[in-house]
């Protein structure tokens, strides 16, 4: 899928367009809208502060499934929090989550929190203060 917005140029190819036989754009596009949406390999359960649902729906779009109820946040400055499942197609794309912070809770699966923790620990030592010479 591409973003429209971003195109700022093109060039017509010398070559005729080809059409899939038996398809129109409509199933064409149901097709590959269907494929992105069930194409994943982790489904990561996770909590996410209120004050974050937004930005994490327009992140995350519709990987981001939200469920229809709000659960307690184990956050004193947010009352509540919104539970999700965000699919991902590896284990290496749960890093899109850092920039959440201390705002996103993962529940599930174990090694989604696990490479988390990996992944904070590795930036944690690279910004650990040097030893004083």
């Amino acid at each position: 899928m591409y973003r429209l917005e971003r195109i700022t140029t093109w060039k017509e190819v010398d070559r005729p367009r080809r059409i899939r036989e038996n398809q129109t754009l409509a199933t064409v596009a149901a097709a590959l809208i269907d494929q992105w949406e069930h194409d994943h390999a982790i489904e990561v359960s996770a909590t996410i502060d209120q004050t974050q649902i937004e930005r994490a729906q327009r992140i995350f779009g519709l990987r981001l499934v939200p469920d229809d109820h709000l659960v307690p946040d184990d956050h004193e400055e947010s009352a509540t929090g919104h539970k999700v499942t965000i699919r991902f197609l590896r284990l290496e794309d749960v890093r899109a989550l850092l920039p959440f912070g201390s705002a996103i809770t993962v529940h599930s699966p174990t090694e989604a929190r696990a490479h988390l923790r990996d992944l904070v620990t590795d930036l944690a030592h690279h910004y650990a203060p040097s030893p004083p010479s």
